[in-house]
């Protein structure tokens, strides 16, 4: 028998179980929130406190139904594109077209103009781009004067321009007397008998002209693109003067087309702009910071380029215009070679109407740009700005570039000159000869 007591187990105590306790502490956690969330919420929990319907910016849409050219118009040129402000302006005041506006979806056929002539294109606002954008007293590449120029009030109705008597097509070029030939190329040069070059080469007034109001206009940046050029020389009036950079392919050819045609032509001289060389009009640019010997040199070379113009304008040139030391030694050369010189009014500073008469060169300053903004409102604008600067300071001289939309817009505007009694006339009919 065993003397060990037996040991009696004692019960085990029971509750409940940890797992059940914790689900209960969530449940009453989430229950509390909630009845919170009844009792303060707001029916406009989760939704915007403020709905704003924000209109598209005009801007943009606009941007994005254009055709974005920003490729440099200057065929070959080493300088990379700038931002475009047109461009242009200057130092702060870039000359190329910063900021000139798109050349519109619709300002030309597809059919004629390729991607890359578009592009090329939209550089042309280089000339009615903002060139002078921080200069006082300029409202970009080229400043608007017509309109302030004329007093209100209402005005006497022109007399009817009669039709002008046709002009045959201008003679053939170059004329082997005004020529020289360098090593660099053909040369103008005022003939021994002392004939020159922008008396020779200009288109002649008609016979039966009217001495009442004239216009004159010039259409610049052609050369470049082959389908633009070709649909200004053929659409325009022969009254018009074509502009051509010397940078194009073919120009001698282009130069015959438009003078069988009727039209008078320059060549574009690329100026130092404020702001180079981050803003580079192209190669042979006339710098202020080079020699009068180097700068004669470039200017021999742009020259050269093609003949038969009876004169030059300048391309950009804000910074280089407005320097004694270095703009006195060109006109110089000019003069001696018998060309005149127009102003494209791209800076109110500009010594060009000082100094020329010094060397008495023949010149004439651009009174507006026609396409400072490329739209039918803004081109009709400048029309009506035009029409009454010549009326009030006979004649009025527009600037313009060679896009269809400007090019289409001229063509038909100069139909409705005669019954105002106005004229239009080549801008070799502007000189002001001292």
């Amino acid at each position: 028998m065993s003397n060990r007591m037996p040991i009696e187990k004692s019960p085990r105590r029971r509750g409940p179980s940890i797992l059940l306790l914790a689900a209960a502490i969530v449940a009453l956690l989430y229950g509390g929130v909630a009845v919170w969330l009844a009792l303060t919420g707001d029916d406009k929990d989760g939704k915007p406190v403020v709905a704003l319907n924000i209109a598209p910016d005009p801007a943009l849409e606009k941007q994005a139904a254009q055709t974005p050219p920003p490729a440099d118009l200057r065929k070959g040129e080493t300088a990379p594109e700038k931002s475009t402000p047109e461009n242009s302006t200057d130092d702060t005041d870039a000359e190329d077209t910063p900021g000139a506006t798109p050349l519109p979806a619709d300002a030309a056929n597809p059919d004629m103009l390729t991607p890359a002539e578009l592009s090329l294109l939209e550089a042309a606002q280089k000339l009615n781009g903002a060139n002078n954008a921080g200069d006082e007293g300029s409202s970009g590449d080229i400043r608007i004067v017509g309109a302030e120029s004329v007093s209100g009030g209402p005005a006497s109705t022109p007399a009817p321009v009669g039709p002008l008597a046709p002009v045959a097509p201008l003679r053939p070029v170059p004329d082997p007397a005004l020529i020289e030939k360098t090593n660099k190329g053909p040369l103008p040069i005022i003939g021994k008998d002392g004939r020159k070059p922008y008396q020779v080469y200009a288109r002649p007034l008609p016979a039966n002209i009217s001495n009442g109001p004239r216009i004159a206009l010039v259409v610049s940046g052609l050369g470049i693109s082959e389908s633009a050029t070709r649909h200004a020389i053929e659409v325009l009036p022969p009254e018009v003067t074509l502009s051509f950079a010397p940078y194009g392919d073919d120009l001698q050819g282009w130069i015959t087309r438009a003078r069988e045609a009727g039209h008078e032509v320059l060549l574009e001289l690329p100026m130092e702009p404020f702001g180079y060389p981050q803003n580079d009009p192209g190669p042979y640019t006339l710098l202020t910071s080079l020699s009068a010997s180097e700068n004669v040199s470039r200017l021999q070379w742009l020259l050269s380029r093609f003949t038969g113009y009876v004169g030059v304008m300048n391309y950009q040139g804000a910074r280089f215009v407005t320097d004694q030391t270095a703009l006195s030694p060109i006109l110089s050369a000019l003069k001696s070679r018998g060309l005149m010189y127009v102003d494209n009014g791209a800076t109110s500073r500009s010594l060009v109407p000082t100094l020329a008469p010094q060397v008495n060169l023949p010149f004439t300053t651009g009174s507006s740009n026609v396409d400072l903004i490329r739209s039918n409102d803004m081109i009709a604008e400048a029309f009506a700005s035009l029409e009454k600067s010549a009326k009030a300071n006979d004649p009025a001289i527009g600037i313009a570039s060679g896009f269809p939309i400007t090019v289409d817009a001229i063509a038909d505007w100069a139909k409705t000159l005669g019954p105002k009694g106005i004229t239009l006339v080549p801008v070799s009919a502007t000189l002001d000869i001292k």
